[in-house]
């Protein structure tokens, strides 16, 4: 039997390699947990932040860092100071404010006994993601071992608290509270009329059938209707759930300012990294035994070496998001309805990394400028056809250009999808019908009889 001698190339990833990688695709949020929780293992590492319930520090401070850009981040530092002080139920659901928080926030202290409550907080639980309570009162009765009546009038109390509609059956009952909680509610019985018998009609826009079953004109349903698109069918929307609400922060941010484009990693949610003083005395002193010293010194190293993973992360962020805002640059200039194609490939090549790198860099990571907050990705269109003269046209670009032919068209004979289709293409653009109305539906814009006006 005669030896067999195989040669092979084995690559070996080393440990500080995966962390690094696990750092740089990690966001703002989750980079901070991941600080917090290596301080707590660490004894020489010490973190400054501001103290947890001093929110207002923790505001000056990116109203700071803001600020320090030049004067024309106008825009920004307004938004900071009105989240700060005057929008109040913005600040209650940033941290994490449940409906159920609120409800029973209204409840407590009122003229209400215990066993009322127990069912109060019952029901609170019982109501859908909506804030819709659609189990039977009956059944809700027999579970609890009271009587039916009781259950209906704590419900019927419930139906009057804040945000309004919440604990309705259905969308009907929804709308129909939140007209009859209006100052003017006794002005609205054509309002009230339509969400309780027609909102099918409704939908289906056919405003002429609901005038002439309520014996109104045709104008008067069409401000009825406005007024009817105004309101909340969800009243538990903007709260956080039961298992909490994950609340963005950008980690990059973008400022327009006179003829360039300031671009800024989010380092300030990112607490300060200090060396503990004594303990750093007794490894500088050499007093300690050689284990001790040993011990100390992989931890200062340790330290060492994830500033140096956070450094490097924020290069790598900052660089694409440099090259973004390079190629996306009519997008940061006019908004949406701007973006070429790109793809994360030509991002690896220009920047002259690996693609699996510039997919980390981007993962979960959100980008903030004067348009919004955007995830990275949503700058590397997927989609995409080409005109007549052969040039890449995003998607995001065809359903501004839809959105745009259906805002100038004539309500009274509204497009088909067959018609947008014809249209698009007399600008260049050749889809079919079915795109089209794959394209009208991402936008939520209803089909042409939904939208003819009588």
């Amino acid at each position: 039997m005669g030896l067999e001698l195989k040669v092979s190339q084995v690559q070996k990833i080393s440990q500080n390699m995966i962390q690094q990688v696990n750092v740089l695709q990690m966001s703002s949020q989750e980079l901070n947990a991941y600080v917090k929780e290596l301080s707590m293992e660490n004894p020489i590492m010490e973190l400054d932040e501001p103290e947890p319930d001093n929110q207002d520090k923790e505001r000056l401070r990116k109203l700071e860092w803001l600020s320090d850009m030049d004067e024309q981040n106008r825009i920004y530092y307004r938004q900071e100071q009105e989240e700060s002080g005057e929008n109040e139920i913005a600040d209650r659901r940033e941290q994490g404010e449940t409906l159920a928080d609120a409800l029973m926030q209204q409840l407590l202290g009122g003229p209400y006994t215990d066993r009322q409550m127990e069912i109060f907080q019952y029901l609170i639980e019982c109501l859908d993601s909506r804030g819709y309570f659609v189990d039977p009162v009956g059944e809700v009765a027999v579970r609890m071992g009271v009587k039916e009546r009781e259950v209906e009038a704590c419900l019927k109390i419930m139906k009057t608290l804040e945000p309004a509609g919440v604990c309705a059956a259905d969308l009907s009952e929804c709308l129909f509270i939140q007209l009859d909680q209006k100052e003017n509610g006794n002005e609205l019985e054509v309002e009230k009329a339509i969400v309780k018998e027609h909102l099918e009609l409704l939908g289906k826009n056919q405003l002429p059938a609901i005038a002439k079953v309520l014996q109104v004109s045709v104008e008067r349903v069409r401000e009825a209707k406005e007024k009817i698109q105004s309101m909340n069918p969800k009243p538990a929307r903007g709260y956080a759930d039961r298992g909490g609400l994950r609340y963005i922060t950008p980690d990059v941010t973008v400022v327009k300012l006179a003829g360039y484009f300031e671009i800024m990693v989010n380092e300030y949610v990112l607490p300060e990294i200090r060396l503990n003083k004594d303990y750093m005395k007794m490894l500088q002193g050499g007093e300690c035994e050689k284990e001790v010293q040993q011990y100390l010194s992989d931890k200062v190293k340790q330290i060492e070496q994830v500033q140096d993973y956070i450094s490097k992360r924020n290069k790598t962020l900052t660089r694409v998001a440099k090259f973004l805002v390079e190629e996306q640059k009519e997008f940061f200039q006019y908004g949406k309805g701007h973006l070429h194609p790109l793809r994360m490939r030509e991002a690896a090549d220009q920047l002259e990394l690996h693609e699996s790198t510039v997919s980390r860099a981007v993962k979960e990571k959100y980008l903030q400028c004067c348009w919004g907050v955007f995830p990275l990705e949503y700058f590397f269109t997927k989609g995409y056809v080409e005109d007549e003269n052969s040039e890449k046209i995003s998607t995001d670009q065809i359903h501004e250009m839809m959105k745009k032919i259906i805002a100038e068209e004539n309500k009274k004979k509204p497009y088909s999808d067959q018609k947008l289709a014809e249209e698009l293409a007399c600008r260049g653009i050749v889809i079919s019908r079915r795109t089209v109305a794959k394209y009208r539906e991402e936008l939520q814009i209803p089909d042409c009889r939904g939208r003819k006006e009588y």
